[in-house]
């Protein structure tokens, strides 16, 4: 009797007690299930083109900085990876010497010594992924930077490729949110927003932009994304479609390549 009415009881606390017993609302599961999705889709898109420059690097160290095989190797990261502007060798003093596609063969000789991308490398000679910034070819990007060495060990230049952000995320994250309400922000860790997949505030800055001071809570969910690699949260802030104050979920997860983070954030508003 005792065994029937504990049966009874268990029953009644499955009915009772929601799937998954974390009292998140579908939407919610849903939108942190797609932030995660969208997460790994990024990193291994990242690690993928990491891996194929850390093999160009050791090609380019046997062809040199230049010359045909060089040219072919440059083309086959750019070919691999469409989202690419270009793939460059740049020799120990700065000087851009190979670069493909064709389409800124012009930038050939260039000096970038001085450029803080090129600094920053310099200091550690170890691959990296920059932050945002304004490259010669005319564009705001991000670069990929491995060093290119010598069977000996000495540093002989480095191997680059060179994308914008937002051809590179929307590529990755599209699959996941169209037809959906997700919209999609990838953040520095300074505030930058480098995509958004609505196209509205893709290079603002939420902490130091005009526009978003009015929206207290926006920037304190933002200095949580900073803080922590991965949460959930929610902020008010007036639609872009109608004008109105909705409440906007959001959660955030991370991608991070060498020296730099970028927090993966999808938001929806709040049903």
């Amino acid at each position: 009797m005792l065994k029937k009415l504990s049966l009874t009881a268990l029953a009644i606390s499955l009915i009772l007690v929601p799937a998954g017993c974390s009292g998140q609302s579908a939407q919610e599961l849903r939108l942190k299930t797609t932030t995660q999705q969208i997460q790994q889709a990024i990193q291994t898109e990242l690690n993928n083109l990491d891996a194929d420059m850390s093999n160009a690097a050791a090609e380019l160290s046997r062809t040199g900085l230049s010359g045909e095989e060089a040219r072919n190797i440059l083309n086959g990261l750019a070919a691999k990876y469409p989202f690419l502007i270009d793939a460059c060798t740049t020799d120990v003093d700065g000087k851009m010497v190979t670069i493909e596609p064709d389409t800124y063969s012009d930038y050939e000789g260039t000096d970038i010594s001085m450029h803080g991308v090129t600094v920053k490398f310099n200091e550690t000679r170890q691959p990296m992924l920059s932050q945002m910034f304004t490259a010669v070819e005319g564009m705001d990007a991000v670069v990929i930077i491995w060093p290119i060495v010598s069977e000996n060990g000495d540093l002989m230049g480095a191997l680059s490729a060179l994308f914008k952000p937002e051809r590179f995320l929307y590529g990755v994250s599209d699959p996941f949110i169209r037809g959906t309400d997700i919209s999609l922000d990838v953040m520095q860790l300074d505030g930058l927003d480098i995509y958004n997949s609505k196209g509205v505030d893709t290079g603002i800055n939420i902490f130091t932009d005009p526009e978003f001071q009015q929206y207290t809570d926006l920037i304190e969910l933002g200095h949580q994304w900073v803080a922590q690699e991965s949460g959930a949260g929610s902020y008010t802030i007036h639609s872009y479609e109608t004008g109105e104050l909705v409440t906007k979920l959001a959660y955030w997860e991370t991608v991070k390549l060498h020296d730099t983070t970028w927090r993966v954030v999808c938001e929806e508003t709040a049903e």
